[in-house]
């Protein structure tokens, strides 16, 4: 019996500009009515998922930047991970040598080097603004650590250096391409998986009672801890293939699951 549904956003429950369907909406809300929970994870900040629940008037449990953060429907803080002060240093000067913007993300803030004008157009979009500058390389300390950082651009640009970063800093951090235009690099062992067995034990919900959607290679850690997951079909092949199922719409897989409640 599924008792914890898991949506990522952007791509997934997000489409362009932000818009939500509406079926996808009463399908969230039509949840409860199966006893099902609900949470969203996604490489965004937990202030945005706060910001999508107020619009679809439903509350959820909230994994953010990619499993850096759970907070639960409730608002208690289960997990944080952040860098610590010598290798958001370290990170931190090497992604500064990428030409392209990269942004440096905080628990409460986002940052970026440098704004172009495809990243002013981006923000226009953004639930909340970007804060341009990042000249803060040694001021790392126990009240101001990142736990994300992102390189922008076109996907073998991000790719190449991707590679640079894995070379050097693989004993400390993750990196996921999210979107054919970001690369997101986490603290080691951050995932949406880590965020999502992080919730489930919280709960008291075991890995068979979790069905999940996402579209991209970020959510691939919390597909291989679900029987039931769903990739959109928007998704890359590569992502799709590591999903049990794959649908269009979120409510299709809400559908699903529902089906399976009813007759279990």
């Amino acid at each position: 019996m599924i008792k914890l549904f898991a949506t990522d956003l952007d791509g997934t429950l997000l489409k362009p500009n932000n818009v939500i369907k509406q079926e996808d909406i009463e399908a969230i809300h039509r949840l409860k009515e199966h006893g099902i929970d609900f949470a969203v994870a996604t490489g965004r900040m937990e202030r945005d998922i706060v910001k999508i629940c107020t619009e679809i008037n439903h509350d959820a449990h909230r994994i953010s930047q990619n499993g850096a953060f759970v907070d639960t429907k409730d608002n208690q803080k289960i997990l944080t991970k952040t860098f610590d002060a010598a290798t958001s240093s370290a990170l931190h000067q090497a992604v500064d040598t990428f030409p392209n913007p990269f942004c440096i993300t905080t628990a409460d803030e986002s940052y970026i080097s440098f704004k172009t004008p495809e990243i002013k157009a981006l923000e226009e979009i953004l639930y909340f603004p970007l804060v341009e500058g990042v000249d803060f390389a040694n001021d790392y300390n126990e009240a101001f650590l990142p736990s994300k950082y992102m390189l922008l651009g076109e996907e073998k640009d991000i790719v190449s250096f991707q590679k640079k970063i894995d070379e050097t800093f693989h004993e400390v951090c993750e990196s996921y391409l999210s979107d054919p235009h970001c690369v997101d690099i986490v603290p080691k062992g951050v995932s949406k998986a880590l965020g999502l067995t992080t919730l489930a034990d919280y709960l008291d919900i075991k890995p068979e009672e979790i069905a999940v959607i996402g579209d991209s290679y970020n959510d691939i850690p919390m597909f291989g801890m679900s029987a039931n997951s769903f990739a959109m079909s928007t998704a890359p092949e590569a992502v799709k293939q590591k999903a049990t199922h794959v649908v269009d719409d979120v409510f299709e897989a809400i559908e699903l699951i529902q089906g399976k409640v009813s007759t279990s």
